[in-house]
């Protein structure tokens, strides 16, 4: 019976403190619920051996003459060899071995899951807009004050966010950026990177955005954002302590926009640049693509080592190819999904930045191009591993491991480690974990 695996080792964790073979003198689920035969005080037999006076079942009396008569039946030597030790017993405990090997390589071959969609949106928005989630009431502090710019309740305002909502929101996004700036919530631990900006400028830097949105110009309004967006930069305590050691300057956020004139105009004057359509969101999408398939790789490095190790060059190479490839997949899935996730967001961030206000529309617009991203790589994952079921390395660890009794140990405990922390292990896993356990313990 499989079922109480999981049962009986929790249990023997908390009776022995420790995991699979930590104390083999201990009778468990691994030996068969037997003393380890190592173990001079493990069991009857090896403390008294056969001496009769010790061993009750004897059955031994003494005669006539006082001498003592051993009438001690000992077991019959078939009673012993009844033990299956045939070819066909073996064949059965290695397929019961290749059995844990196989799911090694299952749970040890990693596929993003459903499950991890909010993580890796959340990798990606943090990196985007860390400032955002570092400080969060002053986040919510500007909202209020921006939503004043955007006010929806002004008829020409809300043909803007219909006409051009990308537009709007990018809009939106960069005069938020600067009155979260201007909030002075936790203003000692933003010193130490940037410094807030004094109310003065964030007026001047308002005016800009006020008056691109008076216009009614999108040209005008993007001409603002770009220059919004040219403000920013680091001049706080650790920025400036690099300035002095390199010999660089820090800036006032006008003399970044003076120092950027030119970059600007160049931004206003791309092509497409009011409404940079799937093209626009395709290179939006890769530049965060390009950021997860190189973070994939890394996290892969350790696998091409331990190819190298237990294969050789060629399974280095091997495990460098698949790597290489699940993390090509993993960012054009990314693109593709926050091309159209972004798509979505904009129209469902313009729909309730309309009914609520601006900036809880462009919050929800923004999230929902990071969760397309996130799904299109956890589908492109899905899919690789039907063309890469099983990494070279981690087949080769699962290989090794199956050849010596201490690996057949650990493919066993992965099974017991599973079970302990309530995962799901198949029916058939579990099976092959009783049969190995029962001959290891043999």
């Amino acid at each position: 019976m499989t079922l109480p695996i999981s049962q009986l080792a929790n249990m023997e964790f908390q009776l022995y403190g420790g995991t699979l073979g930590a104390n083999q003198n201990c009778p468990s689920y691994v030996n068969g619920y037997r003393a380890s035969s190592s173990n001079p005080y493990g069991s009857y037999y090896n403390l008294y051996g056969n001496n009769p006076y010790w061993n009750n079942q004897s059955g031994g009396y003494y005669n006539n003459a006082g001498q003592y008569v051993n009438n001690y039946q000992y077991p019959q030597a078939q009673q012993i060899q009844s033990v299956p030790s045939n070819s066909q017993a073996k064949a059965s405990v290695s397929k019961d071995i290749d059995t844990l090997a196989d799911y090694y390589k299952d749970v040890n071959t990693y596929t993003q899951k459903w499950g991890d969609l909010g993580t890796s949106a959340l990798m990606i928005g943090l990196m985007e807009n860390s400032q955002v989630l570092k400080h969060p009431i002053n986040s919510i502090r500007a909202i209020g004050v921006t939503n004043k710019i955007f006010d929806k309740a002004n008829p020409a305002i809300q043909a803007l966010w219909k006409k051009n909502p990308e537009l709007m929101q990018k809009a939106y996004g960069q005069l938020h950026a600067v009155n979260r700036m201007a909030q002075p919530k936790f203003s000692v631990v933003q010193k130490w990177f940037q410094k807030p900006i004094d109310d003065a400028t964030r007026k001047q830097l308002e005016k800009i955005m006020s008056d691109a949105i008076k216009s009614g110009d999108e040209k005008a309004i993007l001409k603002a954002t770009e220059t919004l967006k040219a403000s920013r930069g680091m001049d706080g305590y650790l920025p400036t302590l690099w300035n002095k050691i390199t010999g660089g300057k820090n800036y006032t956020p006008l003399e970044r926009i003076a120092n950027k004139t030119s970059e600007i105009e160049k931004a206003v004057n791309a092509p497409k640049a009011l409404k940079p359509g799937v093209t626009g969101l395709l290179k939006q999408g890769l530049k965060e693509g390009k950021t997860f398939a190189l973070f994939g790789m890394l996290m892969d490095l350790p696998k091409i080592i331990s190819a190298y190790k237990n294969g050789g060059a060629d399974s280095a190479l091997t495990q460098s190819l698949q790597t290489g490839a699940k993390a090509v997949a993993d960012g054009i899935g990314w693109t593709l999904g926050r091309a159209a996730g972004t798509a979505l967001g904009t129209k469902a961030g313009a729909a309730i930045g309309t009914a609520i206000c601006p900036g809880v529309g462009t919050a929800v617009g923004a999230a929902l191009g990071f969760i397309g991203g996130a799904a299109g790589s956890i589908l492109a994952s899905k899919v690789m591993k039907i063309f890469i079921p099983t990494d070279e390395a981690t087949k080769l660890e699962a290989n090794a491991q199956k050849k010596t009794p201490e690996g057949q140990a650990q493919l066993l405990s992965l099974v017991l480690q599973k079970a302990q922390a309530g995962e799901k292990v198949p029916e058939k896993v579990l099976v092959s974990a009783q049969n190995v356990a029962n001959a290891m313990s043999a």
